[in-house]
């Protein structure tokens, strides 16, 4: 089944970020990756914006945590789907994490971000 809808992935980690992306075009998602806080912000507010789905790493340098980031992005876009990935904030997510968004623990495999993703999405899952 193909997909639609705009992505940003926001992951400091060039090689998980490249994994995840390249699932996500298999799948038929528009994908634009960045690679720190501070360029995801910029992305939400650049000329590819709105976004469908935030697929944000919680700890990345330099810049924004993917706390902040999603919260920024859910302030400027109430309807954007949130999915986390971390390695070691998990239990943080309760109390950091906006409403309605999914969390993925690393090490994960692509198609783990793909179902949180279609578990989001109205008509996707």
């Amino acid at each position: 089944m193909t997909r639609s809808g705009r992505v940003l992935i926001a992951e400091d980690q060039a090689l998980i970020a490249a994994l995840i992306e390249a699932a996500l075009a298999d799948e038929g998602y528009q994908v634009t990756t960045v690679h720190s806080g501070s360029d995801a912000l910029a992305a939400l507010g650049g000329p590819d914006s709105p976004f469908d789905v935030l697929v944000t790493d919680i700890r990345m340098e330099p810049g924004p945590d993917g706390w902040t980031v999603a919260a920024t992005a859910r302030e400027d876009q109430p309807g954007i789907a949130v999915v986390y990935m971390t390695g070691d904030s998990m239990s943080d997510w309760r109390a950091k994490g906006v409403t309605d968004s999914v969390l993925v623990a690393k090490p994960f495999v692509p198609e783990q971000v793909l179902a949180a993703i279609a578990s989001l999405l109205p008509g996707t899952g």
